[in-house]
């Protein structure tokens, strides 16, 4: 059984698709409590693991974190992100 991983991925490119995602409605924020724990759980996703993965990757330390379900395989999944870092992290379950 493959180990989940934490991947860079563009941050300009995944801004795009977070737009995208938004404008479909097919974006989920962690304040959406009930739609972000379903995702989460769905698709067996270590947030917590993420977000502390994000905080010592990033240089302010405080990533933010959403989950995009487009329907496009390469872009579907869950991110952290640093607007002051200019940087993001892809979520890669095993």
């Amino acid at each position: 059984m493959a180990q989940p991983k934490v991947v860079e991925v563009d941050y300009y490119i995944l801004l795009d698709k977070i737009k995208q995602a938004s404008n479909a409605k097919s974006l989920i924020e962690k304040a959406n409590k009930e739609q972000w724990k379903k995702y989460i759980e769905d698709n067996s996703i270590r947030a917590t693991s993420l977000e502390a993965y994000g905080k010592v990757k990033f240089m302010a330390g405080k990533p933010k974190l959403v989950c995009i379900a487009l329907g496009d395989a390469v872009w579907d999944g869950c991110y952290a992100y640093s607007s002051e870092d200019e940087a993001a992290l892809k979520y890669v379950p095993g």
